[in-house]
C-alpha cells in the first residue's frame, strides 16, 4: 500500500506526515480521529509480511515493551493492522530530539542538567530489569529528550528491538539468540563485546556509563580504527578517567561515571541504585551551582523555547525549535494479550 498525507488507516488514524523510513516500514505522525489526539504510527512495508523473523520480532517487541510502564519509556497505545493486513504499532508522539542531536549541536551537556534527565531513564531500566529485559542497546540515539506539556524535560528509552528477555514467558517467545553480539559497537559492555550468554542488567548500566561520559566530554571512552580492533579494547583496557578529560568536573560526577565503567560488572551499581546516586547527584550539583553563582542555568530559563544572550547579556527568546518524532521502543499495559496472540498466529501460519 502506497500511503500519502491524508490516508486513513484502520478507520480512525488519518496521517498527518511521514517522520522516517526504514527497511521494514515507515513511521509517520498521525491524529486518532475518533479521540482527537496525535499518535505516531509505525507501519511495515508490505513485503516483510513474508518474513516470519523479522514478523516475529515486530510482535515480540511490542509484547516485550508492553510489560513494562513508565514515563522515561515512550507508550504503546494500539497494535492493529492496515486496510491491506500490513501490522501497525500506535505510539506515543514525542516533541523534542535525541540526546545525539543535542550533543553534536551543543558539544558536551551540563552535568546538572544531565543527571536530571537520566535519572529517569535509569529508573526506567530498573524496571525493566525487574520483568526481566535488558535493552541491550543504549546509546544518545535511543534516549530521546521530551519536553512534556508542563516544559519539563524527560529523557525517554527508544527502541526495544535487541533487547533480551531473561524470563520465560507463557508464549515462550524470545527476541534474539544468545551468545551473539548484539548493539552498537562503541556502547557494548566488555560481556556483551565477548558474547557472553548470561548478559543481565549491568550491561545496561555500563551502557549507561558510556552515554554519561560521551554527554560529558563529547567523546567516546573508547574508540579504535576498526570494529574488531574496538572489542580488544573494550576487553582487555581500561576507560581513560573522565577527570583526565575534563578537571573541573565535581567529585560526584567522577565517581558515578567511573562506577558504571568497571570493566567487571560485579563492581557496577544496579540501575535502581545509579538512579539513586544521579538523583543525589543532581541535588548536590544544584546546591553547589547555587552556592557558587547564586544563579540559574540557561537551561532554566528555557521551558521548552530556545534561549539566546543579548549584548546586555540577557536571556532572549528565539523561536522554538521542535521535532516531532516517534519512536519504536517502549510500551505500556494498554496491548490486549489475546488480540496480540491471535494476530502473531495469524500471520506466521501464513
Amino acid at each position: 500500500m502506497s500511503l500519502k498525507e491524508g490516508d486513513i488507516i484502520h478507520s480512525r488514524y488519518r496521517l498527518l506526515r511521514l517522520i522516517g523510513t526504514g527497511t521494514s516500514g515507515a513511521v509517520w505522525a498521525a491524529r486518532n480521529e475518533l479521540i482527537d489526539r496525535d499518535v505516531a504510527l509505525k507501519i511495515l512495508e508490505p513485503e516483510v509480511m513474508s518474513d516470519k523473523v523479522l514478523l516475529t520480532r515486530f510482535f515480540n517487541e511490542a509484547k516485550a515493551i508492553g510489560r513494562v510502564r513508565h514515563p522515561s519509556i515512550v507508550g504503546i497505545f494500539d497494535l492493529g493492522q492496515a486496510e491491506d493486513g500490513s501490522p501497525f504499532l500506535v505510539l506515543e508522539l514525542l516533541d523534542g530530539e535525541p540526546l545525539s542531536t543535542k550533543i553534536q549541536r551543543e558539544g558536551p551537556v551540563e552535568p546538572e542538567t544531565l543527571f536530571d534527565v537520566v535519572s529517569g531513564v535509569a529508573q526506567a531500566l530498573e524496571l525493566a530489569h525487574q520483568q526481566g529485559i535488558v535493552h541491550r542497546d543504549l546509546k544518545p540515539a535511543n534516549i530521546f529528550l521530551h519536553r512534556s506539556g508542563a516544559g519539563k524535560l524527560i529523557g525517554k528509552i527508544l527502541d526495544f528491538g535487541i533487547s533480551k528477555i531473561l524470563t520465560e514467558s507463557t508464549s515462550g517467545f524470545t527476541l534474539t539468540k544468545t551468545g551473539t553480539v548484539v548493539g552498537s559497537p562503541a556502547y557494548m559492555s566488555p560481556e556483551q563485546a565477548a558474547g557472553r550468554e548470561d548478559i543481565d542488567g549491568r550491561a545496561d548500566v555500563w551502557s549507561m556509563g558510556v552515554v554519561l561520559y560521551e554527554s560529558l566530554t563529547g567523546v567516546l571512552p573508547h574508540e579504535a580504527a576498526n570494529y574488531n580492533a574496538l572489542m580488544v579494547r573494550i576487553l582487555t583496557s581500561d576507560v581513560e578517567p573522565i577527570e583526565k578529560r575534563r578537571p573541573e568536573l565535581s567529585k560526584t560526577v567522577v565517581q558515578i561515571v567511573n562506577n558504571c565503567l568497571q570493566r567487571d560488572r560485579e563492581k557496577r551499581p544496579t540501575a535502581g541504585q545509579l538512579s539513586s546516586l544521579l538523583e543525589a547527584g543532581t541535588r548536590t550539583l544544584r546546591a553547589e551551582r547555587f552556592t557558587r553563582t547564586g544563579g540559574r542555568r540557561r537551561e532554566d530559563f528555557n521551558n521548552g523555547v530556545s534561549m539566546s544572550m543579548s549584548e546586555g547579556n540577557q536571556p532572549v527568546a528565539a523561536k522554538p525549535d521542535k521535532y516531532k518524532y516517534l519512536i519504536i521502543g517502549a510500551g505500556s499495559g494498554l496491548l490486549v494479550g489475546g488480540a496480540l496472540g491471535m494476530l502473531v498466529a495469524h500471520f506466521l501460519m501464513k
